[in-house]
C-alpha cells in the first residue's frame, strides 16, 4: 500500500508510517530493514514514532536482539529492562507474570498485536504462551496509558508485535536442547503473491521441571510440554485497502499433577485498513480470544473458560499541517464460565478516546483522554498529557502525567471456589485508580553513544485487598500505595563489532496505610550486556549480567532477602549462508536458593541450531 504525506518532520513521519500500519494496536509486518524496525515504536501514542521522537517513555526489543541473546522464552527477552520485573515463579499458569515500575502484574497491560489475551493468575497474563519465533519486536510503554488502552494500563503496556505475512517464499526452523530436559523446536514458513501473503509458525516446548529435594531420584515440580501455533494472512483488496488476519492456538499440559492439568488457548485478531485520502486513515479491528482450563480426568471436560471479544474503530487525520488527531471507539466483552463452580458471568465495557499530537517544533505536545463505560462500576475518565522538547539534535526532554485504572475482575465481583478456599464475591468493588508522573532526558554524547535518565511516581488508590479467614477469602477497596524511582539507560558502540548496554533502576515503595514497603520489590536493579562480533570467525558473542537488590519478603517488613547477581553468556556461529549453531550458559556462577525466585536454581545450559532459507 502507498506511503503518504510530506509535512512537518514529526507529524509527517508519524503519518507516513501510520498509513503503513494498523492504527488501533496491531502492527502489520513492514517491508523495511531490521535497522528501521529497531527505531519504530507505535504503542506509545497508537501512531508510529522513532524512539528518538516519541513523546512518551518507551523501549523496543527487536527480533534481531532476541536472536543475539539466544532467548528461549518471552520472560528472558524482557529481563534486560531495569524497571520491569519478571516474576520467575513456578507453578501451573504462573510462569510468566511481569510488572512495571514496582506495581503488581495485574497493573501491566499485555497485548499481542494490540489484542487482549487471557490466562494467568491474579488477572495478569502468563506471557510464556507467546513463541519467541513469532515475535517481530516488543514495545514497552512506561507509565499510565489508560487514556488510550483503558483498564490495566496502570504501570504501562507491553505490546508484542508478531511477524507479519510474507509475499515471497521463506522457511526457517530451529531446535535447541538443554538442562532440566528442556527442548524447544520451531518451524515456520511463508509464501504469497503481489496481493496475498501468508506466514505460519509452530513451536514445541517441554521441560522436566524443578528438583524439589536432593537425592539420586528427586521428585520434580512444574514439568510441562506445550504446542503453539500462530499465523498471519494479508490481503491487498485495493491500492488503499488491506485486510490482515492473525490466528492463534496453544495447548499446554502440566505433567506433574494428578490428574494432569492442561490449558488451551485460541483466538483470532482481524484488522481492516482503509486510506480514503492522503491525509487520513481508517482502521477496524475485531478479535476473539478464549482460554480453557482443563482440570478433570477427561481431557474433553472443560472446567473454566475465560474469553475476550473486542471491536475497535479508529480514525486518524492530519489537520492544519500541525495536528495529528486520532479518535476511536472500543467494545470489550469479558466472559467467564466455570462448570464446577456453577459460575457463568460476563461484563461489557464501551469506550471512546481521542488524542491530539501537536507539533510546535521544537516542542511536541500530546493531549488525550478516554472514557470507559461499564454496566456495574459506572464510568472512568482518564486523561494524559505529554510534552517533548528537543533542545538540540542531541538533547531531548520528556515529561508526562496521566491517570489510569484497573477494573475489578469477574472473580472478585462474583466470587469462586478453589478447594479448599471459598472466595466471596463483592459486587460493590470499585476500580483501582492511579495518578502517574514521568520525566526524563536523553542525550547523545556522540555517534553511537546515548544516555537516558528518567524519574517516575505512581500513586494508587482503592487497591483491592484480599483478606483470608479460612476457608473464606473476601475482597474490598481499602488499600493505597505509592511507587517512585529513577531509571538510567546507557547504550554505546565502541566500534562496528563491539556494543554495550547498561540499565539501572532505583525503586522506592510504600503501603500508605501501614507505612511499610511493598514486598518483593528490589530497591536496586542493574542490567548490563556486551555484544562482540568476530567477522573472521563468523561468530558473535553475548555477555549479560543482572543484579537484584535487597527486598522485603513480608508485609510487616521483618524479613529482608539478600541481593544477588546472575551472569549469562552465549555464542553463535554461522554455518554457511543459511544455518547457525548456538550455545548458551545461564547463571554461569551457579547461584541458587533465592527465596522469591523459583527459577534461580543454578547453572543451566542450552544449545541448538537455526536455519533460514
Amino acid at each position: 500500500m502507498k506511503s503518504l504525506f510530506v509535512s512537518r518532520k514529526g507529524i509527517s513521519l508519524a503519518m507516513a508510517a501510520l498509513l503503513g500500519w494498523g492504527g488501533v494496536g496491531e502492527v502489520l509486518a513492514a517491508d523495511v530493514e531490521t535497522a528501521t524496525l529497531d527505531k519504530i515504536v507505535v504503542s506509545a501514542t497508537k501512531t508510529p514514532h522513532t524512539l528518538g521522537d516519541v513523546p512518551v517513555a518507551a523501549e523496543v526489543i527487536t527480533r534481531e536482539e532476541l536472536q543475539e541473546r539466544n532467548v528461549k522464552t518471552l520472560q528472558e527477552a524482557l529481563e534486560r529492562i531495569p524497571s520491569l520485573k519478571v516474576h520467575s515463579t513456578a507453578g501451573y499458569n504462573n510462569r510468566g507474570l511481569v510488572s512495571l515500575q514496582g506495581l503488581d502484574p495485574r497493573h501491566t497491560l499485555v497485548l499481542i498485536d494490540g489484542q487482549r489475551v487471557q490466562g494467568g493468575h491474579e488477572n495478569a497474563m502468563d506471557i510464556q504462551q507467546v513463541s519467541i519465533d513469532m515475535i517481530e519486536r516488543i514495545e514497552v510503554v512506561k507509565g499510565p496509558a489508560s487514556a488510550l488502552y483503558g483498564s490495566e494500563a496502570v504501570g504501562g503496556v507491553i505490546n508484542i508485535i508478531t511477524r507479519g505475512a510474507s509475499k515471497t517464499p521463506e522457511f526457517s526452523g530451529s531446535l535447541g536442547m538443554g538442562s532440566r530436559g528442556t527442548m524447544v523446536g520451531t518451524v515456520s514458513a511463508g509464501a504469497g503473491s503481489e496481493h496475498i501473503g501468508g506466514h505460519v509458525s509452530y513451536t514445541y516446548r517441554e521441560s522436566e521441571g524443578l528438583d524439589l529435594t536432593e537425592g539420586d531420584d528427586p521428585p520434580t515440580y512444574d514439568d510441562y510440554y506445550e504446542h503453539i501455533l500462530q499465523g498471519a494472512l494479508s490481503f491487498d483488496l485495493s491500492d488503499n485497502t488491506e485486510l490482515s488476519i492473525r490466528p492463534y492456538y496453544s495447548y499446554q499440559v502440566a505433567t506433574d499433577t494428578v490428574p494432569e492439568l492442561s490449558q488451551e488457548r485460541y483466538g483470532v485478531n482481524t484488522l481492516f485498513k482503509w486510506e480514503p485520502d492522503d491525509l487520513s486513515n481508517v482502521t477496524l479491528r475485531g478479535s476473539y480470544f478464549s482460554y480453557h482450563n482443563l482440570t478433570q480426568e477427561d481431557p474433553t471436560d472443560t472446567d473454566t473458560i475465560l474469553s475476550n471479544t473486542e471491536f475497535e474503530a479508529s480514525y486518524s487525520r492530519l489537520l492544519l499541517n500541525t495536528h495529528l488527531v486520532t479518535a476511536g471507539y472500543q467494545y470489550w466483552l469479558d466472559d467467564r464460565d466455570s462448570e464446577s463452580q456453577g459460575l457463568f458471568v460476563d461484563q461489557e465495557t464501551h469506550s471512546v478516546y481521542m488524542q491530539d499530537e501537536i507539533d510546535l517544533s521544537p516542542v511536541v505536545l500530546v493531549l488525550g483522554g478516554r472514557l470507559d463505560m461499564h454496566e456495574n462500576w459506572g464510568e472512568e475518565f482518564n486523561p494524559r498529557a505529554a510534552l517533548m522538547y528537543k533542545a538540540t539534535d542531541k538533547l531531548t526532554f520528556r515529561t508526562s502525567v496521566g491517570t489510569a485504572f484497573k477494573a475489578p475482575s469477574l472473580l472478585k465481583i462474583y466470587g469462586f471456589r478453589h478447594v479448599p478456599m471459598i472466595a466471596v464475591g463483592n459486587p460493590d468493588l470499585k476500580p483501582e485508580t492511579s495518578v502517574g508522573y514521568q520525566a526524563g532526558v536523553d542525550y547523545q554524547f556522540c555517534e553511537g553513544v546515548r544516555i537516558g535518565v528518567s524519574g517516575f511516581r505512581n500513586d494508587i488508590e482503592d487497591l483491592i485487598k484480599t483478606e483470608v479467614n479460612f476457608p473464606y477469602m473476601t475482597f474490598s477497596n481499602v488499600e493505597e500505595a505509592m511507587t517512585q524511582g529513577v531509571e538510567l539507560n546507557l547504550e554505546g558502540c565502541l566500534n562496528d563489532d563491539i556494543s554495550a548496554t547498561l540499565g539501572y533502576s532505583y525503586l522506592d515503595t510504600e503501603n500508605k496505610l501501614t507505612g511499610k514497603e511493598l514486598t518483593q520489590r528490589p530497591d536496586h536493579r542493574l542490567t548490563a550486556g556486551i555484544d562482540v562480533k568476530l567477522p573472521s570467525a563468523d561468530t558473535s558473542l553475548h555477555f549479560e549480567t543482572f543484579y537484584t537488590g535487597e527486598r522485603w519478603n513480608d508485609d510487616d517488613n521483618t524479613e529482608k532477602l539478600d541481593d544477588y547477581w546472575i551472569f549469562n553468556a552465549s555464542a553463535t556461529k554461522e554455518i554457511g549462508e543459511h544455518a547457525e549453531v548456538f550455545v548458551k550458559v545461564d547463571n554461569v556462577f551457579d547461584k541458587k536458593d533465592v527465596k522469591d525466585e523459583d527459577y534461580v536454581i543454578g547453572r543451566e545450559f542450552f544449545a541448538g541450531v537455526r536455519m533460514n532459507l
